[in-house]
């Protein structure tokens, strides 16, 4: 696992997933998309990956990211959290994102999933 944090999110990268944590109230801009588009993009270069977003800290994102942000080798989404806020967002963000989308109450449950993604 190799760690990268900077002033609004932390993210774990794995072989085959990478982990985000957005700081509590982070508006997540496109801008701030960019930054982490170029990390993913060094990380895992042409190779598929799926996202995990765990969602322990409330924050907004801007729909942009999901109209300009997204990489062509990031295959699936899944978000964390067991706040039903959160769920309810989500729920809204996954008519924004074509690609495979899951909810989990668990970063296990989502590591899993993105295990078995591959």
């Amino acid at each position: 696992m190799e760690l990268y944090s900077n002033d609004f999110c932390e993210i774990k990268f794995y072989p085959n997933f990478a982990i985000i944590t957005v700081e509590k109230d982070v508006v997540f801009t496109l801008e701030k998309a960019s930054s982490v588009r170029k990390k993913l993009r060094s990380f895992y270069k042409n190779k598929n990956f799926v996202m995990i977003t765990h969602r322990k800290n409330n924050h907004q994102m801007s729909e942009e990211v999901y109209h300009h942000g997204i990489l062509d080798n990031m295959k699936g989404l899944a978000i964390v959290s067991n706040e039903k806020s959160e769920r309810d967002k989500a729920m809204i963000e996954q008519r924004l994102f074509d690609k495979s989308f899951a909810f989990f109450d668990t970063i296990e449950e989502a590591e899993s999933w993105a295990k078995a993604y591959f």
